[in-house]
């Protein structure tokens, strides 16, 4: 009798682990599809991100007069000019702003171009050629308060700013000089990213970071961190996976949850110099999309038997692809998931 008492259970197990592996895989396919949602909704109202470059320090040619760039740039001094040029059709609108990190420090800038009629006293060194014209954009007297950016996240002081339509066809010239130290110059207004720039901005954020004076290493901790301790995790609580690959998605999952735990962080960051402001609960979804990716992906590990399910496989892929576009995993985790969708199961050449 005990002996068909096992029986029947191991029966029964084997009965309930495959419907448990479908409500798991529902599960994900419907935060899956939620996310999915959430990137249409966010694609069909452009966020006010600007997309960002370093100043090289050189003549920077803008590309486009009216797409949004954030250039970051830092004067060594106050005989210090940095100089950008920007092609426009006449009407063309030229937006443009400065803004710090840093109290203080936000510069004025000059725009010099054909059909200014003003001839503003420009920056040593900096000439006006024949024809053209210049308009010099002071710092308000009042300073205000930081505010909040919440993609990157960062705490900034607002400097000058101007909007002019460009009276004429031609190149225009923006000087930037000033007090000593860091300061961005935010020239567009349309909010447009091309597939690699867009792929390529957690890497540009990296570069900000290290403009900020940030370590780099201090930035990269909480995903490194959260790699290791995600692999212990796995490797005592989860048991010994039969598919020899699981360790892809599970390192890929790790590596979304720190990329989320690190835009918490310097949200935490910027939040101590602004106080908080409603644009934080915009962080906390960037922030927490990519940390629900890795829980899905973690959890396709340490459920996928010998061989992943097509379906697991194609989760794998569409979370490796999301992760792209959330940022998360500084791109090498959404290349680990990705490639986890292809690899053979155990014992097998292909996919089953």
């Amino acid at each position: 009798m005990a002996g068909k008492g096992r029986e029947k259970k191991m029966v029964v197990s084997l009965i309930q682990e495959p419907h448990e592996r479908r409500r798991s895989i529902r599960i994900q396919a419907s935060l899956i599809l939620i996310i999915l949602i959430i990137l249409i909704a966010l694609l069909s109202n452009p966020s006010m991100a600007h997309s960002p470059k370093i100043s090289t320090g050189d003549v920077v040619i803008v590309p486009d007069a009216e797409t949004s760039y954030a250039w970051y740039g830092l004067l060594g001094g106050p005989d210090e000019t940095d100089l950008y040029r920007i092609s426009a059709e006449e009407g063309t609108e030229l937006r443009i702003s400065t803004s710090s990190p840093d109290p203080g420090t936000a510069p004025p800038f000059a725009v010099i171009g054909p059909g200014i009629t003003t001839m503003d006293l420009l920056p040593p060194g900096t000439s006006i050629p024949e024809g053209y014209g210049s308009i010099v954009v002071p710092v308000p007297d009042i300073r205000q308060p930081p505010s909040y950016e919440p993609f990157t996240p960062m705490a900034l002081y607002e400097g000058a700013s101007l909007s002019l339509p460009a009276p004429a066809s031609g190149d225009y010239t923006v000087a930037v000089s000033g007090t000593e130290g860091r300061y961005i110059l935010a020239t567009g207004f349309l909010e447009a990213f091309t597939l690699a720039e867009w792929v390529l901005i957690p890497v540009m954020i990296l570069s900000v970071r290290a403009w900020q004076g940030q370590s780099l290493v201090a930035n990269l901790l909480p995903m490194i961190g959260a790699i290791l301790i995600g692999a212990w995790w796995f490797h005592k609580r989860i048991p010994p996976a039969s598919w020899p690959w699981a360790w892809l998605p599970a390192v890929a999952g790790f590596a979304f949850i720190g990329s989320g735990i690190l835009v918490i962080i310097q949200m935490v960051l910027a939040g101590l110099r602004t106080g908080p402001v409603p644009s934080m609960l915009l962080t906390l979804l960037f922030a927490a999309i990519p940390v629900i990716l890795g829980v899905l992906l973690v959890r396709i590990a340490a459920q996928t038997d010998s061989s992943p399910l097509y379906r697991e496989r194609a989760a794998m892929a569409i979370l490796g692809i999301l992760g792209l576009v959330f940022w998360a995993g500084l791109i090498v985790g959404p290349i680990l998931a990705i490639a986890a969708s292809v690899m053979p199961g155990a014992g097998t050449s292909g996919a089953s």
